[in-house]
Order: C-alpha cells, then sequence, then structure tokens
C-alpha cells in the first residue's frame, strides 16, 4: 500500500469581496450564528470559493499561482438575491448563499478556467479524490466527472459563483429562513481580490509570499 503523503494539504482560490460586501456577508453570519449557532462553513471568513483540491505540498500549487495574472481584472459582483442549494451534496445540509446576476457569473467561469488550467496538474489525485470520497454518491454524473478530470466537481456552467452564508442543519433551517428570507442581499459592489489560501484544521491560513488573509 502507497504511504500517504504527510506534507499534503487542501489549498484552494477564492475571490476575497472588497469592503462594503464583506461587511454585508459578515452580518447575515452574524445573525445566523445568533439564531443557531455554530453551522457548516458559517464560520469563514466571507468568500467565493473558485477551485479546491488537495496538493502535495503549498509550494506545488503557489508556484503555479503566481503565473496568473490578476490585476486589473474586472471581478466586480452583482448581488440579485438568495439562493439555496437544499440538501447540499456536500454537506447534506440546506445552504444558504448570495446570488450573482448572469453576467458576472461568466466573467467568473472564464477566470475559473484560467485558474484550473494553472493549478489542477498539479493536485495530488488520490487525495484529492479520498477528500470528495464520502460524498461522491450525491454527485451528478457530470460533478462526479469533472471531480475526477478536475478534482473539483463544480467546473464551468456547472459552477454556480455565491458567497456562503452557511449550510444550515435541517433541524435550524426554518429559524434561519424565516429571519432571513425578506432581507436578500442586493446590489453592486467592486472588485475583489484572488486569493490562495490554506485549509488547515478547519480554519484558513495564508501562504507564504502571497498576500495575506485579511
Amino acid at each position: 500500500m502507497m504511504a500517504s503523503n504527510t506534507n499534503a494539504v487542501t489549498i484552494f482560490a477564492a475571490l476575497e469581496p472588497d469592503a462594503e460586501l464583506r461587511s454585508l456577508v459578515a452580518g447575515y453570519k452574524n445573525q445566523t450564528w445568533a439564531l443557531v449557532g455554530p453551522q457548516t462553513y458559517l464560520a469563514d471568513p466571507p468568500h467565493l470559493t473558485v477551485y479546491l483540491a488537495v496538493f502535495p505540498d503549498v509550494e506545488s500549487a503557489a508556484a503555479r499561482w503566481r503565473g496568473l495574472a490578476t490585476e486589473g481584472r474586472d471581478l466586480q459582483v452583482k448581488l440579485i438575491g438568495w439562493h439555496v442549494f437544499e440538501s447540499d451534496a456536500l454537506t447534506g445540509s440546506n445552504t444558504l448563499v448570495c446570488e450573482l446576476a448572469a453576467e458576472g457569473k461568466a466573467r467568473l467561469r472564464s477566470l475559473q478556467r484560467e485558474v484550473i488550467d494553472l493549478l489542477a496538474p498539479a493536485r495530488d489525485q488520490r487525495a484529492t479524490r479520498e477528500r470528495l470520497a464520502p460524498r461522491h454518491a450525491f454527485l451528478t454524473a457530470e460533478q462526479r466527472t469533472c471531480a475526477e478530470r478536475y478534482g473539483f466537481p463544480y467546473v464551468g456552467e456547472g459552477w454556480e459563483p455565491h458567497f456562503t452564508i452557511a449550510s444550515v442543519r435541517a433541524d435550524d433551517w426554518p429559524r434561519v429562513w424565516a429571519a432571513l428570507k425578506d432581507r436578500p442581499p442586493r446590489g453592486s459592489y467592486g472588485s475583489g481580490r484572488w486569493r490562495l489560501v490554506q485549509l488547515l484544521d478547519g480554519k484558513f491560513h495564508a501562504i507564504d509570499g502571497l498576500d495575506e488573509w485579511a
């Protein structure tokens, strides 16, 4: 049996929102926490996940990331309300997210393609596959194909860019939805920043040599 790579680490590329949008998302997160306590993703800093996989080590991803031209990109986003991923394939709970307008999604999908072309070839394929294995049966056939090919199940038109509030357990969901459904996120927000971040022990960590995670 092949020994596992003890240096392997989960790393993801994300869009960090500008200060105004970060405050909006954080406000919804804080209200959700006050209503129902800890939930999946609730403690995460506001962000939009673009790509996630397991890499043999940090530098294997960071070296490629430095080749991505992110300066001057139009990353403005427009929020148009709530979207709910009911019985989310990756969590089994109801995931409440801020939905983006179609034109913003199109721009982000184009940039996701560049990110995947850079990062996916460097991933630890076995470790990435094992990370998704517990939820593999809940993915669609297309998502399983993407997971195998790229290490991430949500790619291209199958990816719905969004800012997550939380994935809320079924028993807690009615309280959260009753409080937030009539206060949907709307408005246009300025460009954020692309980030490459480690995910260790359920927390985000900056990668040496790259911008700090705020």
